[in-house]
């Protein structure tokens, strides 16, 4: 480890370079080949992958994904005035028209007359496609979302639900990637004493890899089935290790710089060191990760392989980028304040010393103490677990000015909290 540290220190630019042109090749290649993700999910063996196979075999138009098309009639018209079934009319239409639809039922057929509200304001029309909700794509749940508001009118509010819906609504990783990046960057901020360039450095080293990894992932899509929240999933444990991984590694650089050694010596300590509990690290997350394939669940064989190779890219980028970029750094991995403190008051001692070692000191010495205080702690934490409410989050928890919550209003006001007009296969 000692002997990768050095050569990556002194062959710095290379080890950049190499890594930079394998992300212009990954990201170019994934881009000109695309994807081919697979989002058919089964369960061998289990009662309800035998219940779909006898939907899918017997009444094909009822195994498909089941939308619902809200309406809701406004300015005191009734649900069936004309006014309101006109135009919801023509849309139903339209919408019955679109690719991949099985059957719309309308609240105005014999079929659908009791998807209309007592009170006669509130009507939905259910909509199945031909096909699950994993293969109905953003752009066929666009479409039947932006025909169906076609009706919305002076009398008319549309809105619709339904497990597509969801999916062409949801905006995936991005803006909790984002979050979690931004806090990571504050939290090593604090870490580091506000060095900023050691503070970007794992974040740098994670985007590398991440990106690298995503563009792998896309590929690997050709080779295996892989649903496409693969990369959303590897990317989440990917910045997650990989910011684990630089703080081990510069946090024990820093330290070395610190009391005196070289910046080339101090990265070599560090890979050697903390390196050494990355890479054990990193290959136990990936063999646990691949564990997945003796479960025998063809779905989760892609995501176990995505994440897998993800964190192997993070692992590798912290042993050899890293140390790389640490020569590039030189004295910037210490803010400005370590940097003239170790000017005026030279090398530090690299002894245990200030506030922790004062804490431990005091943990051992009243080790009673502080595993009773410790102890209450946990059980106040923990106290709302027995007034939580489990479940898996529906509608009612998407954002207020997504159609799908706005559904979900407007069916508990005309049928009842908690209504569920058809279940998603």
């Amino acid at each position: 480890m000692s002997r990768l540290a050095h050569w990556c220190f002194l062959h710095r630019r290379r080890v950049v370079a190499l890594w930079l042109l394998v992300l212009v090749v990954t990201v170019a290649f994934s881009r000109s080949i695309g994807s081919k993700y697979n989002e058919s999910a089964s369960l061998p063996g289990t009662d309800a992958q035998a219940a779909i196979t006898l939907l899918t075999d017997n009444f094909p138009t009822a195994s498909g994904e089941g939308d619902q098309i809200v309406i809701e009639a406004t300015g005191g018209a009734d649900i069936r005035s004309d006014s309101v079934r006109s135009p919801v009319d023509a849309a139903l239409t339209k919408v019955a028209a679109i690719p991949g639809i099985a059957s719309v039922v309308s609240p105005y057929s014999q079929q659908g007359a009791a998807q209309i509200s007592k009170d006669g304001t509130i009507a939905f029309a259910a909509v199945n496609w031909k096909m699950k909700a994993a293969d109905v794509t953003k752009s066929d749940a666009r479409k039947l979302i932006d025909t169906a508001k076609t009706a919305d009118g002076p009398h008319v509010r549309i809105s619709l639900g339904g497990q597509s819906i969801t999916n062409e609504e949801s905006a995936g990783p991005g803006l909790s990637v984002a979050v979690g990046a931004i806090a990571a960057l504050v939290i090593l901020l604090i870490v580091f004493g506000g060095a900023l360039f050691a503070s970007l450095m794992p974040l740098l080293t994670a985007g590398i890899a991440l990106f690298i990894g995503t563009s792998l992932i896309s590929l690997l899509s050709h080779v295996m089935d892989t649903p496409s929240v693969s990369s959303d999933l590897a990317v989440l444990i990917g910045l997650g290790v990989g910011i684990d991984y630089g703080l081990f590694i510069i946090s024990r650089h820093r330290s070395a710089v610190r009391t005196g050694l070289s910046y080339e010596e101090a990265t070599a300590q560090a890979v050697n060191t903390s390196g050494r509990t990355v890479l054990f690290a990193g290959i136990t997350v990936c063999i646990a990760l691949l564990g997945q394939f003796a479960l025998g669940i063809d779905y989760l064989y892609g995501l176990s392989a995505a994440s897998a190779l993800t964190v192997a890219l993070t692992m590798a980028s912290s042993l050899t980028f890293l140390p790389a970029m640490l020569g590039f750094l030189g004295p910037k991995t210490l803010s400005r304040r370590e940097r003239r403190a170790q000017t005026e008051k030279g090398p530090v001692s690299d002894d245990a010393a200030g506030f922790w070692l004062r804490w431990a000191r005091f943990v051992e010495r009243h080790r009673a103490l502080v595993a009773a205080g410790a102890l209450a702690v946990v059980v106040v934490i923990a106290l709302p677990l027995f007034w939580m409410r489990l479940g898996s989050s529906g509608a009612a928890n998407d954002p207020v000015g997504s159609t799908t919550h706005q559904a979900y209003t407007t069916l508990s006001k005309g049928f009842g909290p908690a209504t569920t007009v058809r279940s998603s296969s």
